[in-house]
């Protein structure tokens, strides 16, 4: 096996160590000495150096992305304080609005945390998924993956709303909180907006940052350490498998054979990253989709972007585990992957 290769399986193995780890109850308590095993490995065979790693995403020409996605981390661990919000109306339209404007991992346990039956967390987690494609908020791909390519946010958006509806949680799922404040359901939706437009993101986490942990003052949530250092670890380990060279592979690959394989190119795209992303992470999964788009120079990124989002958005399997209703849930889970595919063979015909 030659250096290159080498280098690259030792530095992207971690981010499915992780991923495996995340089913397990322990998974706090290991990404600790996951992260710290794959950072002297990668020292050791001369992937990155140490007075080289505060350099590294500058270097790796992905300082932007990485800091939202920073930002979006930390607005979703701040938006999960706000606890219970109001019930505009069904509860699948409480859970798209949700996924949209705060995440979908945020979205999830929220809404988990008033559901009455596993099955009925598994459901609202997946709706919230679902809002996850409505919004720029909703999820790490859409955050960095869809920048510059309005287009491909509204054409994934319908696809939000259809894998909402095949969750359909109804309001037997939802218990209603008795305390819910609407001004904050306004806030998320304000804030969600904002971030669709371009140009506006940023400010619009920034902002949102602060709106929401002012609103959250006096209020019994707290921001949750564990959840906010799993995903900045997720983070880290993306960074080390894209200087590992994992994205300049892949990106070599896809100009061989996205052009040869046609329409069939866009499912195919769905369907591996979504099989990634589960096994994974998400957030990560998005980083490293970034770091190919940006190699595969001689491919339009609008043929890349959407179907790489859709996958990784869908795939992920972060909002089941933050409900804890990944065993309830993983077959209806299924079902939304297999129709975020059906939409890839639409999209490339459209």
């Amino acid at each position: 096996m030659s250096e290159i290769i080498t280098g690259m399986v030792l530095a992207t193995v971690p981010l499915f160590v992780l991923g495996a780890v995340s089913f397990t109850r322990w998974r706090l308590w290991a990404m600790g000495p996951v992260f710290l095993i794959s950072l002297i490995v990668a020292a050791t065979y001369g992937i990155v150096g140490w007075s080289d790693l505060w350099v590294l995403p500058t270097g790796l020409g992905m300082g932007s992305s990485l800091v939202l996605m920073v930002l979006w981390i930390v607005y979703g661990a701040v938006a999960r304080t706000l606890g219970p919000v109001a019930i505009p109306g069904p509860a699948w339209l409480t859970a798209i609005l949700l996924g949209a404007g705060i995440g979908e991992i945020p979205a999830a346990a929220i809404l988990s945390a008033g559901a009455r039956t596993p099955r009925g967390a598994a459901k609202l987690a997946l709706a919230a998924a679902g809002g996850g494609l409505v919004g720029r908020l909703g999820d790490p791909a859409m955050l960095i993956l869809l920048e510059g390519h309005p287009t491909a946010m509204l054409s994934i958006a319908p696809l939000g709303f259809v894998l909402a509806w095949i969750a359909r949680p109804d309001v037997d799922d939802l218990i209603q909180p008795d305390a819910a404040d609407p001004r904050r359901m306004a806030l998320v939706l304000g804030i969600g907006a904002v971030a669709a437009i371009p140009g506006l993101t940023l400010g619009a986490l920034v902002f949102g940052i602060i709106a929401m942990g002012l609103a959250a003052q006096g209020r019994k949530g707290h921001v949750e350490l564990g959840v906010l250092a799993w995903q900045i670890t997720a983070l880290m380990l993306a960074v080390l498998a894209v200087a590992g060279g994992a994205p300049e592979q892949a990106a070599t690959g896809l100009e061989l054979i996205v052009e040869t394989l046609g329409w069939w190119a866009s499912p195919l795209l769905v369907g591996i990253s979504a099989l990634l992303s589960a096994l994974s992470d998400g957030t990560a999964m998005a980083i490293l989709c970034q770091g190919i788009v940006d190699r595969a120079m001689s491919l339009d990124a609008q043929h890349l972007v959407a179907p790489m989002a859709v996958g990784v958005a869908v795939g992920g399997l972060a909002p089941l585990i933050a409900a804890g209703a990944l065993k309830a849930g993983w077959k209806l889970w299924l079902l939304q992957v297999a129709v975020a595919v059906g939409w890839g063979c639409v999209w490339a015909w459209c």
